[in-house]
């Protein structure tokens, strides 16, 4: 299957930018565009567009994280915070 398209480049403010279509984007995964980070690279006369890992180092640690099992495990899901020190009273 061709996946070759022909777009126009447009000036959008100081940048210029080509709007790429849903289906092409899903077929590299990305099905939300809106913040997905990518990596674009010159080879030639030709640019190469990459879907990136946009998730924080926080989410990639917990990503196999499995709460349920975690509270099966360790029990309850209250946690003792101590004595009040203040007028944190609930």
């Amino acid at each position: 299957m061709n996946n070759l398209i022909k777009k126009t480049i447009d000036k959008w403010g100081n940048s210029q930018g080509i709007r790429i279509p849903k289906d092409m984007l899903s077929k590299i995964g990305i099905d939300n565009p809106v913040g997905q980070t990518v990596e674009i690279d010159v080879k030639g006369n030709s640019l190469t567009i990459q879907k990136k890992d946009s998730r924080s180092a926080l989410q990639k640690r917990f990503e196999n994280f499995d709460v349920e099992k975690y509270f099966k495990e360790n029990g309850s899901r209250e946690v003792d915070w101590g004595k009040p020190v203040g007028k944190e009273v609930f």
